[in-house]
Parts: structure tokens; C-alpha cells; sequence
């Protein structure tokens, strides 16, 4: 396929006969997922915006932001799994939304094949964005309280940000590839956008709890001292962030194994495959 440069199309987005396809698919991987990691295994991260991010990135910000709203209303509302407190975080996922089809729009997923220092440079970066979210719980006294956390949980984190550094210099080195570094930097910038918006909703409309695995950061930090508010923006600083490079990684691997004849038809499609220099 030779992709010489990238047809224009408008930097919303634009909706057609395979973004329409690909959204109930997007939505449903965000509930069910979701769902999963938050009601059922109760993990303090959420992956319920895969799907959000994949249309986003491929689609523009307005598919993006339409997917993760109507993701929350339906998971809200849906038989047998809806009801609980997800609903008005449909604004922090339509958020999401618009990021990952800013994020698309300037091809932050399409490959760069890159060497020497413009290889290094970014992953170095990279890694260091991931060490310093880890470190802002790695001995942090609230987070090592016995009567919520278990005694290994400060370190488990550090382990979790070596695992995620070491990913992003296996997938920029083996794939000569600089673009996973500012997939990563991507995905922090918007876990810290979303735990921004988040929080005075978890604060003000539900106190803190909201049913899911991060309930228990928010109580150990207000058992620290911290007020309902400073508690969900203390949840969100650790859970957003990591959340969210974890989830753009994931969308960065489903991209690169999909053959790129496929993605280029999408509206920011080639944008995500045409190959630049870092």
C-alpha cells in the first residue's frame, strides 16, 4: 500500500459507514471491561476506555467523545449490570474522547521509525513519566496504612511502573519504533486531564465512593487527613494516569497488528499508519 501522505479530513472527525460499525464494538468492550476490572475484581484502575480511545484516535474527537458518553449512559442503564454511579462520569470519558482524537489527529500512534538519540530521547522521557507517578505512591505513609492496604501494596507499585517502563523500551527498541514513548506521555497527559474533571464528581456527587477498587485509596486517604475532595483527586493522581498508559499501550498494539490497508480507512486512519521520522 503506498501511503504517500494523509488525506485531509476535518480535525473533529468525521462519522461514516465503518466508524458507525466500529462504535457499538468500542462501547462494548468499554462495559465489559469496565465492569469486570471495577465491580468484579474491584482493581483500583478502570479499562473502560479501550474502546473510546480506538475510535477516537481512528475516528477524530467527536466519535471519540460520543463513544465514551454513550458508554457510561448505557453501562448506567443496561439490564442486569446498570444502575450504580458511572453515569455522570460520562463527561470525564466524552473528555477522553476529545483527547484521544486530538491525539490522533497529530499522529501520535503513527509509527517512527527512529534511531540514536531520537529514539532514546523520548523513551527516556517516557520512562521517567511513568517512575514519577509511581513515586507519588511508592513510600507515601497513606498509602502503606495496614488497615487498608497490605504491607507489599507501596511496593507492588514500584514493580508495576519497572514492568510498564521496561514495555515501553522493549516496544521502542525492538520496534526502532519512537512512537510508544509519546503513547505513553499521551496516555499520562490524559489520565491526569481526566482525574482533574473526575474528581469533584466522585467527591460531590457520591462522597468519595463510588463501588469500585479505587474506593479504598480514597478512604485511606481520608483516614490520612485528607477531605473528600483532596481524597478523589489523590485517587485519581494514582489511578488516571496509570490507568490510562496502560489503556493507550493497548490501543497502540491492537493498531499495530491490524493490517494498515484496514486502518487507513478510517477518517484519521492514516494518520495512525502513515510512517514518519521521529
Amino acid at each position: 500500500m503506498n501511503l504517500k501522505s494523509p488525506s485531509y479530513v476535518s480535525p473533529l472527525g468525521r462519522f461514516d459507514t465503518r466508524v458507525i460499525a466500529l462504535m457499538p464494538v468500542a462501547i462494548a468492550i468499554n462495559i465489559v471491561l469496565g465492569y469486570t476490572i471495577q465491580t468484579v475484581l474491584k482493581l483500583p484502575i478502570y479499562l473502560d476506555s479501550i474502546g473510546t480511545i480506538l475510535v477516537g484516535v481512528l475516528a477524530g474527537p467527536i466519535p471519540g467523545a460520543l463513544t465514551g458518553i454513550l458508554s457510561n449512559l448505557i453501562w448506567q442503564y443496561a439490564p442486569g449490570i446498570g444502575g450504580g454511579t458511572i453515569g455522570p462520569f460520562a463527561v470525564v470519558a466524552g473528555v477522553i474522547g476529545l483527547l484521544a482524537g486530538l491525539w490522533g489527529w497529530l499522529g501520535v500512534y503513527r509509527p517512527r521509525p527512529a534511531s540514536g538519540a531520537a529514539l532514546w530521547v523520548p523513551a527516556v522521557i517516557a520512562v521517567a513519566v511513568i517512575l514519577f507517578l509511581a513515586s507519588r505512591i511508592f513510600g507515601n505513609p497513606a498509602y502503606n496504612d495496614p488497615s487498608f492496604f497490605v504491607p507489599w501494596y507501596s511496593t507492588a507499585i514500584l514493580i508495576v511502573a519497572v514492568i510498564m517502563s521496561a514495555a515501553v523500551l522493549a516496544i521502542v527498541l525492538i520496534r526502532h519504533d519512537a512512537a510508544g514513548a509519546w503513547v505513553a506521555l499521551a496516555g499520562a497527559v490524559t489520565g491526569i486531564v481526566a482525574a482533574i474533571i473526575s474528581a469533584p464528581i466522585s467527591a460531590y456527587l457520591f462522597g468519595g465512593v463510588t463501588g469500585g477498587g479505587t474506593d479504598v485509596i480514597v478512604a485511606a486517604l481520608r483516614q490520612g487527613g485528607a477531605d473528600v475532595l483532596n481524597a478523589s483527586l489523590g485517587q485519581g493522581f494514582f489511578s488516571d494516569p496509570i490507568d490510562k498508559v496502560i489503556t493507550s499501550f493497548v490501543v497502540y498494539i491492537i493498531l499495530g497488528g491490524l493490517s494498515p490497508r484496514l486502518v487507513a480507512r478510517f477518517p484519521f486512519g492514516e494518520r495512525a499508519v502513515l510512517a514518519q521520522p521521529a
